[in-house]
């Protein structure tokens, strides 16, 4: 029944469905741990090489080696921030000791790490540079003196020179995340906007879904269906555990197309472990016991129509579905543990951070599992009573 009317497929599929890809463009392109980069080696020498060794190992960047051609159609395509292209000679400039022109970079104009990268590499390089020339110095001078060490001696006076970099160099560059203020203790933790608020998105449409999608209730209310089934015993039950069914299995669906597009095409884990995944299947269910009991209320399917809308919207916005949770001022947060969403994002968002503290998740659970166990068994004593009514 839910999958035949079309335009309810659209809303409650393909418009999530859109937002879900938004979301994962979001997530891909926020602030990350490391830095992408894109490096070139055409001069293909023994210290073009050492140079992208020692780039590969850096903490903090993520290096990509390639050719020209690709490493530009990446930094175009946003995949990297910056390119870096060790232009032929390379070796040759640095044994004569040259530092001027050995490598192009071209960066993204949205990139905030530029200049950090820039340092990092041009770091590495001058270490080469540097020694090179301390083994100029030292053959020049045993030149001097008459004196032919053999074709093994510049490598070993550039190893020797090498090893002053080791375990650290004499002199580096820190670069810090500074704050405005000194920090506070708090209870809470701080993460990316995209993050903290692509959680409330799957708790929305979990909401607009269920609402929408429990209308068959009303309107087998409506066009005596429930009354015919009351003749039967036990009919009226098992169609509304039948319903619950229904409603469970189109949200775990829901659930599963967010997470696997995300993890497909954005490589993006959101619900980290199987607390995060019981989390909101006790989000589910008790979104589907508010659906069946707005059902079982509501006389008409145009007032469900009218008032579903209205209560996912206010119950959204107030849970925190729409901006980033972690960040709400205190007394709002408070506000949202009035909304099933709110302590949904309550639990999801403490378990981004720590996947497998049970302690997170257990009162926003246990609440959420004291919505169904009421109304579930409310909305079905209504139906009762209207059929005996009737």
């Amino acid at each position: 029944m839910m999958l035949a009317d079309k335009l309810f497929f659209a809303a409650m599929i393909i418009i999530p469905l859109l937002i879900t890809v938004s979301a994962g463009y979001a997530l891909r392109y926020e602030k990350l741990n490391t830095i992408p980069v894109a490096m070139v080696d055409e001069d293909r020498s023994i210290s073009s090489s050492l140079l992208m060794d020692r780039l590969t190992g850096k903490e903090g960047i993520d290096l990509v080696i390639t050719d020209r051609e690709k490493a530009e159609k990446m930094l175009e395509n946003s995949q990297v921030e910056q390119i870096f292209i060790i232009k032929p000679g390379f070796a040759g400039s640095i044994e004569r000791g040259e530092s001027d022109g050995l490598i192009e970079m071209y960066s993204s104009p949205s990139s905030y790490s530029a200049d950090f990268t820039r340092e990092v590499v041009a770091g590495e390089a001058i270490r080469i540079i540097m020694n090179s020339m301390a083994a100029n110095d030292v053959i020049s001078k045993y030149s001097e003196l008459g004196m032919d060490m053999g074709s093994d001696f510049r490598d070993e006076v550039e190893a020797y020179a090498d090893s002053f970099w080791e375990p650290e160099p004499l002199m580096t560059i820190d670069y810090r995340e500074l704050r405005g203020t000194a920090a506070e203790p708090v209870d809470r933790v701080s993460m990316p906007a995209a993050t903290a608020s692509s959680a409330g998105l799957i708790t929305a449409f979990i909401m607009f879904f269920m609402l929408f999608g429990s209308g068959w209730l009303v309107e087998e209310r409506t066009n005596g269906t429930i009354k015919r089934l009351g003749a039967g015993h036990g009919a009226v039950a098992v169609s509304f555990g039948g319903s619950i069914l229904a409603l469970l299995a189109a949200g775990i669906l829901q659930i599963m197309m967010f997470s696997i597009i995300l993890k497909v095409f954005f490589d993006i884990v959101l619900f980290n472990g199987i607390l995060s995944y019981l989390a909101l299947l006790t989000y589910l269910l008790a979104v589907i016991a508010i659906s069946m009991f707005l059902s079982s209320v509501l006389k008409t399917q145009a007032q469900l129509q009218a008032g579903a809308p209205v209560i996912a919207l206010l119950t959204g916005f107030m849970g925190g579905c729409f901006w980033n949770f972690i960040e709400m001022p205190e007394k709002i947060r408070f506000l949202s543990l009035l909304t099933p969403q709110g302590w949904a994002l309550n639990a999801l968002n403490s378990l981004l951070l720590a996947p497998d503290d049970v302690s997170v998740m257990l009162l926003p659970a246990l609440v959420l599992l004291g919505i169904p166990l009421i109304l579930l068994p409310a909305s079905y004593i209504i139906i009762r009573m209207q059929l005996r009514k009737g």
